[in-house]
């Protein structure tokens, strides 16, 4: 009997928001005389503790480049979807200014923002019409925040707590309109875009991921594509740490 991965990694962690909240914060980790700059939004509840941004971060400067790296509050996301939409807003508009400051201070050439599972909300968000951005990565994507959490497997019990305060898919699609990956696509036009999807991944349904490919293509955009079909959404995100040549 085949197992899949996402289902194990759910069943072991609940996805309702820790009660502390932790800052916005983001660190710059400056490798000398380096031109490109990478610029991660993780995945819920990462921290910049936490081992694979630890290691993703060695990988980068490794290869001669420099990094921003952020973790966000634990409640990013949750039933309070106002909150939410605030949370992402001021995300959008703090990692902007972190940008400008530091290609001021270091004049990269070439920055990529590169965003995984939950964070790639927030990197189509700093991208979209953002000249300063070279490259956009996006590891596990989906086309709305609203649909993959009303899908995926790993919000069900977040979902059940949204319903109870009355809200369907349809009035939360409405709500977190501007926070839809899909309708922050059209100021990337001229960047590089690469995006890696899994077709076994519950997280983040596949189906969500192909959706936001097929809005790009459909708007002349020509995003670079890496599918598997049995890694799921988690082994998709810990094989682009462990394998992407930077």
């Amino acid at each position: 009997m085949k197992m899949n991965f996402d289902k194990v990694i759910v069943g072991v962690r609940s996805d309702i928001p820790k009660n502390s909240i932790v800052r916005k914060t983001g660190k710059h980790f400056f490798r000398g005389h380096s031109k490109k700059l990478y610029v991660v939004t993780p995945y819920w509840h990462a921290t910049l503790r936490s081992l694979p941004m630890r290691y993703l971060r060695r990988r980068i400067l490794k290869a001669g480049h420099s990094c921003l790296v952020y973790q966000f509050p634990f409640k990013v996301l949750s039933d309070n979807v106002h909150l939410t939409e605030k949370y992402f807003k001021d995300i959008q508009r703090e990692v902007k200014r972190d940008i400008t400051a530091v290609q001021r201070k270091h004049g990269f050439s070439k920055i990529v923002v590169l965003g995984m599972s939950l964070g790639c909300v927030n990197a189509v968000m700093v991208a979209n019409k953002n000249p300063k951005v070279t490259t956009l990565i996006l590891v596990v994507p989906g086309n709305s925040l609203a649909e993959s959490l009303w899908r995926g497997i790993g919000t069900t019990k977040l979902k059940q707590q949204i319903k109870k305060h009355g809200i369907n898919l349809e009035k939360l699609e409405k709500d977190w309109k501007d926070l839809a990956p899909e309708n922050n696509i059209g100021g990337l036009t001229g960047k590089n875009i690469e995006i890696y999807v899994s077709k076994s991944d519950k997280v983040i349904p596949y189906s969500n991921g192909y959706d936001l490919i097929k809005d790009m293509r459909r708007i002349g955009l020509k995003p670079k594509i890496f599918r598997n079909k049995n890694l799921g959404h988690y082994l998709t995100v810990s094989e682009f740490v462990l394998k992407e040549k930077f």
